[in-house]
């Protein structure tokens, strides 16, 4: 995704730049009061990680949503073209998925609708989006994010302190949350992976991508990171944390889906080699099965984007897996995404869940890095339903800029033409990859 709201605008001595933090049914509807009864053992849990949040508290201080913090990558020229003989040797490449990775005839937690992406992850932000959605059934909970680096501080040792907060706070509005797993590291001076990743066993942990915002202007920091996932190391710690994370949150009925965040990968610093690619998209496809192995009751999504000629192979594994398919960016117009990307989502409509998002500049332009043009909200959500088959939609509560194009989104979910159906218009048939579809388990 190339994001805006990243871009420098120069104009005579005036610098303007701005970046923003961002980023979704059938089968019945369950009460806020059911949802948030949670059983004893939950409850127990909540209390006990109460106490870890205070030994957490820098790293987990350190990753708060951020309004400065940049949140996509620019697709490289090599990215955005297709190379047919690249593709399909990627196809061939990727193992089988097993009828275990499918978890054929499993109950899954199926409640699609409307999200919020928030900006910020602090309690009272938190609280204000909660409240502000609480009263909206066709809008589900929120998708949060949470780094790597802070739900693994040291090698095997996982702090799930922060998740177990937030989905309790959302548990407690009636509320569900969708966690995304972040790979990548938008601001100057933060990493990707977990600090004893740094070493040659790991291929160096991550790589330096370039990033141009409003964090790094002043200071001689350009630099953001990414994880090194062409390392078979890398993969298989990436595979035990959410391994980790599924023993945890699989039967968690306020955890609705965990997901990855775009599969662009940035303009590093020392250019990939085509090997290092071809490893980066294979082990991905690789964390994207066994992660749904271990979520086997819990929607599992992959946004992806680019590179265009990795992406019908993953899409391919995903569907395989039952994975779903998520995306980065609504644009009503974009050539790229429309020539290569959405397509993407005819193929998996109906076999998967699918759950695009609206970020901070879906709002403000119709195409990546086009003009200003700012959409109604009602066409991103026509769009997201009718074009692109959107069981899950994320909306970035985006309250920057003149026209806070957030509260927009509250009018259109609080008004009359809005869909009174428990998914917001959005589209309800339970997946056929999946088994059966509950709205709890």
């Amino acid at each position: 995704m190339r994001n805006l709201f990243s871009r420098l605008f120069l104009g005579s001595s005036t610098i303007l730049a701005a970046a923003a933090l961002t980023a979704c049914g059938g089968g019945g509807e369950a009460t806020p009061q059911e949802l948030a009864a949670a059983s004893a053992p939950e409850l127990a849990q909540s209390l006990e990680t109460a106490q870890a949040l205070s030994t957490a508290g820098g790293t987990a201080a350190a990753d708060e949503g951020d309004d400065d913090l940049v949140t996509s990558l620019d697709p490289q020229p090599w990215e955005l073209e297709y190379d047919d003989a690249t593709a399909q040797a990627f196809i061939a490449s990727l193992p089988p998925v097993s009828s275990e990775a499918r978890a054929a005839g499993t109950r899954v937690k199926w409640n699609p609708g409307h999200y919020v992406a928030l900006s910020r992850r602090d309690v009272g932000s938190l609280h204000t989006a909660l409240r502000e959605i609480k009263s909206v059934p066709q809008v589900k909970g929120l998708l949060l994010r949470y780094s790597w680096r802070q739900l693994e501080p040291r090698k095997g040792e996982y702090n799930f302190a922060t998740i177990d907060r937030d989905v309790a706070l959302a548990r407690s509005y009636g509320k569900r949350v969708f966690i995304m797993i972040e790979t990548k590291a938008f601001k100057s001076g933060l990493r990707a992976a977990p600090s004893y990743m740094y070493t040659r066993e790991y291929g160096g942990g991550a790589y330096k991508i370039r990033i141009s915002a409003k964090p790094t202007l002043g200071t001689s920091h350009r630099y953001g990171e990414n994880i090194a996932l062409y390392n078979g190391q890398v993969r298989d710690r990436l595979i035990a944390l959410t391994s980790a994370m599924g023993r945890r949150f699989n039967l968690n009925n306020a955890v609705e889906g965990v997901t990855f965040n775009e599969t662009a990968m940035g303009q590093a610093v020392n250019p990939l080699s085509k090997a290092q690619s071809d490893d980066f998209f294979r082990n991905l496809a690789q964390v994207n099965t066994a992660t749904r192995r271990a979520f086997p009751n819990t929607v599992v999504m992959q946004f992806i984007n680019f590179p265009s000629s990795y992406m019908p192979g993953l899409v391919r594994n995903m569907l395989n897996a039952s994975v779903a398919l998520g995306g980065p960016d609504t644009f009503l117009n974009d050539h790229d995404l429309n020539r290569n990307t959405y397509p993407l989502y005819d193929q998996a409509q109906g076999k998967v869940p699918i759950g695009p998002s609206v970020q901070p500049e879906n709002y403000i332009s119709r195409s990546q890095n086009g003009p200003h043009s700012p959409p109604k909200v009602t066409e991103l959500h026509a769009f997201a339903q009718n074009r692109l088959h959107a069981n899950y939609l994320f909306w970035s509560r985006t309250l920057s800029g003149p026209h806070k194009p957030y509260n927009n989104v509250l009018r259109m979910f609080k008004s009359e033409s809005f869909g009174r159906d428990n998914a917001g218009g959005l589209r309800t048939g339970c997946p056929a990859s999946y088994g059966v579809c509950v709205r709890s388990l």
